[in-house]
């Protein structure tokens, strides 16, 4: 749409300036808009709103909901306006939210015309069930019906994974479907997705679906008419073991798709897909990927280019400001501002803060986010790590803070003080309605965290890159100072998915970014395209040959590069022995890297490698040379069977357990440090044993105390919780997964029977950490480890056939006396459907 800018700039500066200055206390000096400026920019935003140009009508909404928010007497007319202006972007849950502030607009009758023109958006971005889309989600939501595979990028605020829920029901009722697999990043997302499907479930009363949160195979029954996993990509490769693949997959939904550009999670993910698609060819896949510029990436990496569609929405139905926060010259009280929006840097000049803008980076962070956010608002300040997380923490305790914690928070703080730790430093930081969040804290507390914070019982949230994969938090404002992701700087991408999560769907017009002294960044990720180009991190990785690969065969490897290069090593010889040499160099091959790549391929070709290709395939993110390793020294044993896992309760199975972990050690160059070794062997113990987690830190705490006791409690906790998710969660779990497979495949050959190579699944008992049958169902169900544990000991559970038995079983049973803390009970009630 073409404008004449100049006649409007003086009008669309004074708006922006003012709608920031609004967010800042006791600034009240900017001018309130006349009429005559408010109907040119009402007439500007009513122009753009027809146009075909995305930025058109991204301003066309900027204008529009700025002027909703405005200081004025016309605020009527403004709303009137908005209801039409925001039914022609088809930004439906901005005028549900209008008209949830302005009731008045229930009566509002306008032109005829107009009126007419309203009702026939509406229409065309309605669903069969009533429910009103807006133009991106009417397109993604009609595309996944009519595509076999079908790509899509948009921001984090769109709302894809409603759609995707949507479309899960409507597969459903459709009958078509049989087994759904539906991938996430991390664990810390299958328990959101699996409670929000269960819940849709629920409320739309479809029957006979099983939902699962573990790779567990689901036994064929009349009464079963489709299995939905949610699934990481290690676990869906666990799933596609032969003697788990059982089901046929039909439909393949592969959420926060962008991660296969990350190291080696970006190489499992896009192994986990391939194999599942080469498995079960006639799956239809569906990629959900944040604001990327080319979402057809996925189909080619796939090759399913000849059989799907692809597209891009850059428009949210909630926008962002993105205001620079500088140092004032010879001023510490003020701060310089600036804004970034509307693809515009509106200047705001210096404004006062009432406190030092100077000195410790977390006293900053802490200082400016209590500035900015008022009563029933909520903050998330970034921190690079779970340590500077719990300092922002801190440090926020000390301003001052009318904040009164309701019931269900002091239930929380007694929870964690009794069931974690009494000096977890969540537990004081939440009297003033603070809290951190990072990825190693025990799943039922980050749990609670979330539900606290979504509730807007927590006003302050200091949260890590855990953020940066899909976990559902938005909030009014984010706080962010030199952003990193895990040792390295944020990228643009990390740093649009993560100001994506600030403004609140149905609840806010915009989100605020709040970035801190940005000259001192060590990447300007707040400013640059807002689309980035994707690829695999497989690809990345050989873009030189596979530098890291030579690294890692001639023992230089840092060890921060190492697992990314395993993983890398892994894919290639995969790609070598299933495609050829020759379409692999075609595939990798530059001017600048055919010595190094060639040089792999050699190593690749090299090999001698025995282990059967299924057991490569589901560990692919070990080195084959390893695992041939691993079934050399098994297989050359005198007694093979002398090595076999048995249950961590029998009579010598933490001996057993040990004596695998040593050859783990050798095999893979794991945990060299026999002291370290030895201290994670009995934590994976008492872990996979159900010890409770509170046991485990107060005897860690004991134990470090009597070593030095000036150590910090919180230090010694953060420590040995990294130490259970990385190491006996993750790394321990990967290892023992191969070496089950490794020894059994052993065993058969050496003529033993099936029963007999059987083994315990260690690697399941040390990821959800508990061994019984009951709770390890329980927890396949989506309950944490901590509420498993209570409730196996609640009741007798007899000898339920299915796992879903265990939901009927919770069903009958008359939980008002049960004595069980209510963080649980949440749990329990998210997963029967109750709440």
């Amino acid at each position: 749409m073409r404008f004449n800018e100049k006649d409007f700039q003086s009008d669309i500066n004074k708006l922006f300036i003012g709608s920031i200055y609004r967010l800042l206390p006791g600034r009240h000096d900017f001018d309130v808009l006349e009429f005559d400026e408010i109907r040119r920019l009402i007439g500007l935003a009513s122009i753009l709103s027809v146009s075909d140009d995305s930025d058109d009508l991204s301003l066309a909404y900027e204008v529009i909901s700025r002027l909703v928010e405005s200081e004025s007497s016309h605020k009527e007319k403004i709303t009137q306006a908005a209801d039409i202006i925001l039914s022609r972007l088809g930004n439906f849950p901005g005028r549900e939210l209008l008209r949830k502030r302005y009731s008045e607009l229930e009566s509002f009758s306008p032109a005829l015309t107009l009126s007419l023109e309203r009702i026939a958006r509406e229409v065309e971005n309605t669903t069969d069930d009533g429910i009103a889309l807006t133009d991106f989600q009417y397109k993604f939501y009609t595309s996944l019906e009519e595509q076999r595979s079908l790509s899509i990028s948009a921001p984090t605020s769109a709302g894809k994974s409603f759609i995707l829920n949507l479309d899960l029901v409507r597969r459903l009722k459709a009958g078509k479907e049989a087994n759904i697999v539906y991938i996430v990043p991390t664990r810390a997302l299958i328990s959101e997705v699996s409670t929000r499907i269960r819940q849709t479930l629920k409320a739309r009363e479809i029957s006979g679906v099983v939902v699962r949160s573990a790779p567990f195979p689901v036994k064929e029954s009349s009464e079963i008419k489709n299995v939905i996993y949610v699934l990481t990509p290690e676990r869906l490769l666990s799933l596609l073991k032969p003697d788990n693949n059982k089901r046929k997959i039909t439909s393949i939904f592969v959420d926060e798709a962008h991660e296969i550009q990350k190291g080696n999670r970006g190489i499992t993910l896009q192994s986990a897909v391939d194999l599942a698609l080469s498995l079960h060819p006639g799956a239809s896949v569906f990629f959900a990927s944040p604001l990327i510029s080319n979402p057809g990436y996925f189909l080619s990496l796939f090759g399913r280019q000849d059989q799907g569609m692809f597209f891009t929405e850059t428009r949210s139905p909630v926008s962002q400001n993105l205001i620079l926060v500088s140092e004032a010259l010879r001023q510490t009280d003020k701060v310089k501002l600036s804004l970034l929006a509307a693809n515009r840097n509106f200047d705001l000049g210096v404004v006062p803060v009432g406190f030092k803008f100077r000195g410790g980076k977390a006293r900053q962070r802490a200082e400016f986010a209590s500035l900015i956010t008022r009563e029933n608002e909520s903050t998330i300040i970034f921190a690079n790590g779970p340590g500077d997380a719990e300092s922002v923490a801190e440090e926020l305790l000390d301003i001052d803070s009318d904040y009164e914690s309701s019931e269900e928070v002091r239930d929380f703080i007694n929870f964690i003080r009794s069931e974690v730790h009494e000096e977890y430093p969540l537990a004081k930081t939440l009297q003033k309605g603070i809290a951190v969040h990072y990825g190693d804290m025990p799943s039922i507390v980050r749990a609670g965290i979330e539900d606290l914070f979504k509730a807007t019982e927590i006003r302050f949230l200091c949260c890590t890159s855990t953020l940066l994969q899909g976990v559902n938090l938005p909030a009014k404002h984010i706080v962010i100072e030199d952003p990193h992701s895990g040792d390295r700087p944020m990228s643009r991408s990390d740093f649009l998915n993560l100001s994506g999560r600030a403004g609140r769907l149905l609840q806010e017009f915009h989100g605020n970014i709040w970035c801190i002294r940005p000259s001192g960044w060590s990447e300007a990720s707040y400013t640059g395209e807002k689309l980035q180009e994707i690829k695999a991190s497989m690809s990345k990785l050989m873009d030189d040959g596979g530098e890291l690969i030579t690294q890692l065969l001639s023992g230089s490897i840092d060890s921060d590069d190492k697992s990314f290069a395993e993983a890398g090593l892994s894919r290639l010889y995969q790609e070598t022995k299933a495609l050829g040499e020759e379409e692999v160099l075609s595939k990798y091959e530059t001017r600048d890297n055919i010595e190094i790549l060639s040089k792999n391929i050699d190593y690749v070709n090299s090999l001698e490698i025995s282990v059967p290709q299924e057991i490569i395939d589901s560990h692919s993110g070990l080195r084959p040379d390893h695992l041939q390793k691993l079934q050399d020294k098994l297989w050359g044993a005198l007694y093979t069977e002398h090595f076999s896992l048995i249950n961590p309760f029998q009579v010598g199975g933490y001996k057993k357990m040990c004596s695998a972990i040593e050859i783990i050690s050798e095999v893979f160059g794991w945990a060299e440090n026999q002291k370290y070794r030895n201290l994670v062997a009995n934590l994976a113990h008492q872990w996979a044993t159900g010890v409770e987690i509170s046991a485990l830190i107060n005897n860690r705490v004991n134990y470090r105390k009597q070593e030095d006791e000036s150590e910090k409690t919180s230090t010694i906790i953060r420590q040995l919780l990294k130490t259970i998710e990385t190491d006996v969660r993750f790394k321990l779990v990967k290892y023992f997964s191969a070496y089950e497979d490794v020894i059994k495949h052993c065993l058969l050959s050496k003529g033993f029977q099936e029963h007999e190579a059987r083994q315990a699944p260690y690697h399941t008992f040390l990821e959800f950490g508990l061994c019984s049958p009951v709770e390890l169902s329980l927890m396949s169900l989506g309950f944490s480890r901590f509420t498993a544990i209570r409730l196996k000991r609640a009741f007798n559970w007899g000898n339920p056939e299915e796992i879903e038995d265990y939901i009927s079983i919770l069903l009958s049973i008359d939980f008002s006396g049960l004595k069980m803390p209510r963080v649980c009970m949440n749990e329990v009630k998210d997963i029967l459907g109750h709440r």
